[in-house]
């Protein structure tokens, strides 16, 4: 009687185990595109605080297309019905100093989720969640484009490897082309992947009288002022510029060579393509008819806001390629916007399940459907060819990036300064390249100097 007993027990202890087995099991396995897999089924509760940066928190207008754009609150709509227990608090951040904001908001533990510019600056303080844990436990990390979590400034730390911010719209370029110039001329188009001796080799058949139109047309256009560091590995001769090594997690311990044989051959390059630019194109003039019936420039080199060619339904007309070819076949520069969750969050599985609805195929189909923001989710089908006939181009530049990044001077310092002495150079004025990358070889040590002070700050 006694063993038949111990059986009976025996045989429920195994079929309770069994079922708890059968109900946890399998968690992880056909989650890949399940926005709301894991802990999201469960009912969320409280606040999670939202600090939008680029997009606006109400309903508006697109400044881009000049169309109804519908809000961040408009994408959290569908979500929130789902948690109705679930509150979002939203603050806007301003382009003009968005770095003292979102510094101020993370030091008063005042946001959960934020929309970021780069993520490296805030995560090395200690302001920002390692999404690792959540990644593996959801299975997540794998719906993304895989070269995008190669971005040490926005997704991927150098330093512990971790995941810092979570991936949404693409931001690329490439070189896009007006095949009509180019027949015109009677140049042959562009290969898929051109090199730079390409690119100047027929800006240089391209510019001048156009046989067919009589009017002066120019071979390259690219504005200084904002994508000159670019056009430094554009134009490295297929090797890619080198800094030295950059320390992304204390900059401090970095070796920046900036005055190399090598920049000093792509800056005077950058001078000595001038007479394929049209005038004025040192301060973004010059480019007014690209995307128009009319256009007098055959190569962009710094493209990725197709709209206006879009806008005439000339895309037959405008090609574009999948960027500049590398000695390794890659192309400069492939990443996506990002979207980090405060360390000290109050709320961190509801911030977690916002940030994951936002960054998945929800988020990001509505960014698409409204701002047009490419996906950096592999398995997008609502983006249609029919729709946007260049998304194609455009993401296979991102899948072959191999992401060249740059150290914050380049954007405060050098970047001006190689804006202002291509300027000098091509109205006449005197400039000495040596010399001036010598003296701003001196800035990038002593930015290097000021981070170890910042760096022990933070230690």
């Amino acid at each position: 009687m006694k063993l038949s007993k111990l059986k009976l027990l025996l045989s429920v202890t195994i079929c309770t185990v069994l079922l708890f087995l059968t109900a946890c099991g399998g968690g992880n396995e056909g989650t890949q595109n399940n926005a709301n897999d894991g802990s999201a089924s469960k009912e969320l509760a409280g606040v999670v605080k939202v600090a939008v940066f680029s997009f606006p928190v109400d309903d508006g207008i697109n400044p881009a297309t000049g169309k109804p754009a519908k809000g961040i609150k408009a994408l959290f709509e569908p979500f929130l019905a789902k948690h109705p227990k679930l509150t979002l608090e939203y603050s806007e951040v301003p382009a003009d100093d968005r770095k003292a904001k979102w510094q101020a908001l993370l030091l008063s533990n005042s946001v959960d989720v934020v929309f970021l510019d780069a993520s490296i600056d805030f995560y090395n303080q200690g302001f920002l969640m390692p999404l690792d844990d959540y990644l593996a436990r959801d299975n997540w990390k794998q719906n993304f484009v895989d070269a995008l979590w190669t971005d040490k400034e926005r997704l991927t730390n150098e330093g512990d490897g971790k995941v810092m911010a979570m991936p949404g719209g693409i931001l690329t370029n490439t070189i896009v082309y007006d095949k009509q110039i180019f027949e015109e001329f009677g140049v042959q188009p562009l290969s898929e992947k051109p090199t730079a001796d390409e690119l100047i080799e027929k800006a240089k058949k391209l510019t001048g009288i156009n046989p067919k139109t009589g009017k002066q047309s120019y071979g390259l256009f690219y504005d200084p002022r904002k994508t000159s560091h670019m056009m430094l590995d554009y134009f490295s001769g297929g090797q890619g510029v080198q800094f030295g090594t950059i320390d992304w997690k204390n900059f401090g311990n970095s070796k920046l060579n900036f005055n190399t044989p090598e920049i000093k051959k792509s800056l005077q390059t950058l001078i000595d393509i001038n007479p394929y630019l049209p005038p004025g194109y040192e301060i973004g003039r010059g480019f007014e008819n690209w995307g128009k019936a009319d256009n007098n420039v055959a190569m962009c080199l710094w493209c990725g806001n197709m709209d206006e060619v879009l806008k005439n339904k000339l895309e037959k007309r405008y090609v574009m390629t999948k960027g500049i070819r590398d000695k390794n076949d890659k192309t400069s520069f492939g990443t996506a916007r990002v979207t980090a969750m405060a360390k000290q969050s109050k709320n961190p599985e509801a911030a977690w399940q916002v940030l994951k609805y936002m960054t998945g195929p929800e988020g990001q189909k509505f960014m698409y459907d409204n701002y047009k923001e490419l996906p950096s989710w592999k398995s997008a089908d609502w983006v249609k060819k029919e729709e946007d006939p260049y998304a194609e181009q455009l993401l296979a530049v991102v899948k072959d990036t191999k992401n060249v990044l740059f150290p914050p001077i380049m954007f405060s310092t050098i970047r001006p300064w190689m804006g202002d002495i291509i300027s000098r150079a091509i109205h006449g004025q005197k400039y000495n390249l040596d010399t001036e990358l010598a003296q701003t070889q001196d800035k990038v040590n002593k930015w290097v100097e000021e981070q170890k002070a910042i760096d022990a700050g933070k230690k």
